[in-house]
């Protein structure tokens, strides 16, 4: 315990500088000492220093494009406490959009400051700019050094134009690169074109080659794609590509035919592959004809084998266990092993499930899962004292199955004593390691950017100065985040540093920002608090300015047609393109939320499923006959929908818990789930 005064004799000089280093950057975020715990409060005032002049001016010209007032504010960072690294930073920034205008000044900087954190950026644009001015000689040698980027299909064909250009040709590895490009199933980049030709002319790109890429087009149903290359290729391909057109869309009536014929074993595999995933049964009938004659080498009829059975386990089949259970060792992954379990539990086969989990590899077998559902097995089947010392075992942690494994022995859930999120306050040698790190004035840097509402940047720059940091340091970083609202930094700290259940770290996982919005949004949308928190932790972390690849945006993660939609639907008169906007984007998600409690009849594990899958997906999935609710979770069809609707019931639970000092049972949020009508 520190001592009760910034002067008390125990603290030695390194503590002292630690104590500076955290009051830095507080001063980063413009706290005061009165805003934060113990150690911060007892810091002299004179160690707090200001968020650096000019940083907010800086980037408002930025944004302006007015080139006299950043250098101005430019010169204003540089003379602070900040200012190599702001300077770095918004140099940087400026550039970004100005690559085309000042190349010469990017490609300065680009060598002079290799590391800094959006260095990254600034290559991949400067790159994009040389290819379109045919700068190969500039391309190739900004490409070859740091930083080390993922340069994606169009900058690496820009790459081998360059070669082209300079060398006159490609070397084998390039050539055989550069061939695998050309033969996948999708169109490429202009980009790629040289290349191609190249290819063309050195005769890498005959028949066999057009057939290969006709093939992965038919594979990936790009069929404009396959015309084309029947187009642009040797003579004859077109019966070539119908007959693999044929195989896709007709699977069992060519693949019958192929078989009679003594066909090509990779089309008979490939139809029957198709065939797999139409009609399953089908499929294996037709491969026991083809190994009775011998066309499937072993790894193709293993192949055909394991989809056929799978994909009758998707189906929810009866006969899809034993399937499973023939499959040759060689063909089986964790996906057959841990569906061969599922497809025993779906139809509530207790012996089937036993007997699934005892063949699995020891490593899958011990994952929390399956522990749960063979002491559930082992409860059915007679052996309740089995199932409850593994139950006692599994209900120490305060996790999806540990809840419910404290659910079915009727204890208490394994929270911490106290829910108040607050994270422990770091000992001296946290803030030494810290003070020491190369990398604190980038964070200093990031924690400013976090005030001025950059976020993107404030997490580039946060992620870039922590990843080195020594573990030893963490619980310092993890307290100044908490201390300035960066709940989505804070939960990936605590991850780092494998805390994410300790009782000092757990409830400050489980963050309570905009709480008036959630409250009120959750009243009017007559949904439960703990559901929108747990969604919205799920969905982005806290993060109101991120999107999804598929378009989801904002808190709650929705999709622009989805917010039109419920916003119509709902009558809220919100601008549904404001979906960074957490107030609107909270309204939205709530009345979703709301939508999807009415649309499955209040049966929150249908509804939060149909919030990450659609709701068609979820009536598709619904049983012949009523179904526990925790064993429609754990055969949810989807990887990620499973997981999502296991971490949002789970999260419910804790968010009960820390909005009101009782968590809600998970037994009561898994009802039994009605079959479809």
């Amino acid at each position: 315990m520190l001592g009760s005064s910034p002067h008390c004799p125990s603290l030695s000089r390194p503590v002292a500088v630690s104590f500076a280093l955290v009051a830095f950057l507080f001063a980063a975020l413009g706290l005061s000492p009165a805003s934060a715990e113990a150690p911060v409060e007892r810091l002299p005032l004179g160690l707090y220093q200001p968020v650096p002049d000019g940083l907010k001016s800086a980037l408002s010209a930025i944004e302006r494009g007015d080139e006299a007032g950043f250098h101005r504010a430019l010169e204003d960072v540089a003379s602070s406490s900040l200012g190599i690294q702001a300077r770095q930073y918004l140099e940087t920034k400026w550039l970004l959009g100005r690559v085309e205008r000042e190349p010469a000044a990017v490609a300065a900087l680009l060598r002079q400051q290799p590391q800094s954190p959006l260095m990254p950026r600034l290559k991949r644009r400067y790159l994009d700019h040389l290819a379109g001015e045919s700068a190969w000689g500039e391309y190739r040698m900004v490409f070859d050094r740091g930083p080390d980027i993922r340069p994606g299909t169009r900058r690496q064909c820009h790459y081998w134009a360059a070669e082209l250009a300079l060398e006159g040709g490609l070397s084998k590895a390039q050539t055989d690169e550069a061939m695998a490009v050309w033969e996948r199933g999708r169109s490429q980049p202009e980009a790629c074109d040289p290349a191609f030709d190249w290819l063309e002319e050195q005769g890498r790109l005959d028949e066999m080659a057009y057939r290969t890429r006709i093939r992965h087009a038919i594979i990936a149903g790009k069929d404009g794609l396959a015309r084309y290359l029947v187009r642009q290729g040797p003579a004859g391909l077109a019966g070539y590509r119908d007959r693999w057109v044929e195989l896709r869309d007709e699977p069992g009536r060519a693949v019958t035919a192929r078989i009679r014929a003594g066909g090509d074993a990779e089309e008979i595999t490939q139809g029957l592959l198709w065939l797999a995933k139409r009609e399953p049964g089908r499929a294996r009938d037709l491969l026991a004809r083809a190994d009775d004659v011998g066309l499937l080498q072993a790894e193709q009829s293993h192949a055909v084998d394991r989809l056929a059975a799978l994909k009758a386990a998707y189906l929810y089949r009866p006969e899809a266990y034993q399937w499973l259970r023939e499959v040759p060792l060689a063909a089986r992954d964790e996906e057959v092993w841990t569906w061969t379990v599922r497809s025993a539990l779906r139809h509530l086969d207790w012996v089937r499930v036993k007997q699934a989990i005892d063949a699995m590899p020891p490593e899958l077998a011990e994952a929390r899962e399956w522990r749960y559902w063979y002491a559930v097995a082992d409860q059915r089947l007679g052996q309740a004292t089995a199932a409850r010392t593994a139950w006692r075992e599994l209900a120490e942690k305060p996790d999806y199955h540990g809840f419910l494994a404290a659910d079915r022995l009727g204890i208490r859930y394994p929270l911490p004593a106290e829910n108040n999120g607050r994270v422990p306050v770091p000992d001296s040698e946290a803030l030494n390691s810290l003070e020491r790190s190369d990398g604190t004035p980038w964070l200093a840097l990031g924690f400013a950017l976090h005030r001025l509402d950059y976020p993107e940047d404030a997490r580039r720059l946060f992620d870039h100065a922590s990843r080195d940091l020594p573990e030893s340091s963490l619980p310092a970083l993890a307290y100044l985040t908490q201390q300035v609202d960066w709940h989505d930094r804070l939960s990936v700290v605590i991850a780092r540093m494998d805390q994410l259940y300790d009782p000092g770290w757990y409830a400050a996982r489980f963050a309570l920002p905009h709480r008036a919005l959630v409250y009120g949004h959750a009243r009017r949308q007559a949904v439960d608090s703990e559901w929108i928190y747990a969604v919205m932790r799920r969905e982005s972390l806290f993060m109101r300015d991120i999107g999804s690849g598929a378009g989801a945006q904002g808190l709650m993660q929705l999709m622009p047609a989805t917010a039109r939609w419920i916003n119509r639907r709902a009558g809220l008169g919100r601008a549904s393109s404001a979906l960074s906007d957490p107030d609107t984007n909270i309204a939205l998600g709530a009345a979703y939320l709301g939508h999807m409690a009415e649309r499955f009849a209040d049966q929150y594990p249908l509804a939060i499923a149909a919030y990450n899958a659609g709701p068609g997906r979820i009536e598709q999935w619904l049983p012949q006959v009523p179904m526990p609710g925790d064993v429609w979770v754990d055969t949810i069809l989807f990887d990620e929908t499973r997981a999502y609707t296991q971490a949002v019931l789970a999260g419910m639970v804790t968010y009960r818990w820390r909005l009101s000092g009782e968590p809600r049972r998970l037994g009561e949020l898994l009802t039994v789930v009605q079959p479809s009508g």
